[in-house]
């Protein structure tokens, strides 16, 4: 399979034909479930945790050892309640094998009023994050705060001692320090950085695509998007120097994407 490229097929086939060991991330937004099957297709709910576990267990061989995955999305609300087909996809690659180091919370503050209109205006999105490994790669400075000083002091949490179950971990700096900070698990990307004049219903604004390399990727690392659509993982992934793969079962976003990326 030729790097720096964009495919058309179904992510498990097209995974065989990536080398082993050669991923070192993967970042995507899958279909929700069968809330926007009218645009793109999309896949029960009942089926959904399966389906998630089979096209990631299709990539594990091809993932490296300290590598990850993230998964971006949120469950909607069914019959006055949230869905549970996101909880319960999450429990599903656990119990395939998966280690879920954190989650991270996409914070999008201009979201539009979707979502059910007897419920509070929705302005976040799960990013889940997976790997093989208890200490995946990451640079937590690479996103940092490098212009202001970083606090450090913890203020009022004395009481719970050092290190064991404390929130201040052994050796942690506890007074103010200038520098660079490490990222927080809250992902600031707003609706109204989004690419303009793209024909695509579900993108995501480039810059949760760039946080997410530049933390979880060096520089000639691969990335992957098995869930391509417009192409902003390709394009963020090729913008910061890194080598990128892209599949998409629709043939029009195969060819937007390849446009896209020749245009950039």
């Amino acid at each position: 399979m030729e790097i720096n490229n964009i495919y058309c097929g179904d992510c498990v086939k097209l995974a065989q034909e990536i080398n082993d060991n050669s991923i070192q991330m993967v970042v995507c937004s899958p279909p929700y479930a069968m809330q926007r099957a009218a645009l793109y297709g999309g896949i029960a709910e009942q089926d959904y945790p399966q389906w998630t576990v089979t096209w990631m267990e299709s990539l594990r061989p091809k993932l490296s050892e300290d590598g990850s995955i993230f998964i971006v999305i949120r469950e909607n609300i069914r019959n006055g309640e949230i869905s549970d087909y996101v909880l319960r996809t999450r429990l599903a690659i656990r119990d395939a094998g998966w280690i879920e180091p954190e989650t991270i919370i996409w914070h999008k503050p201009d979201a539009p009023p979707l979502g059910n209109n007897k419920r509070p205006r929705r302005v976040w999105e799960y990013i889940l994050w997976y790997s093989q490994s208890r200490s995946p790669y990451c640079d937590l400075k690479a996103c940092g705060n490098k212009k202001s000083t970083r606090v450090g002091g913890f203020a009022g949490s004395d009481r719970f001692g050092e290190g064991g179950s404390s929130p201040i971990a052994a050796n942690q700096h506890r007074e103010l320090t200038s520098g660079t900070s490490r990222i927080s698990d809250l992902l600031t990307v707003t609706i109204s950085s989004m690419d303009r004049g793209i024909k695509h219903p579900a993108m995501y604004p480039r810059g949760v695509p760039n946080f997410l390399i530049q933390t979880f990727s060096e520089p000639g690392d691969l990335v992957l998007d098995p869930f391509c659509g417009s192409g902003q993982t390709c394009l963020e992934a090729a913008g910061l120097g890194r080598k990128f793969l892209g599949f998409d079962l629709k043939e029009e976003y195969v060819s937007l994407t390849k446009q896209r990326l020749a245009d950039f």
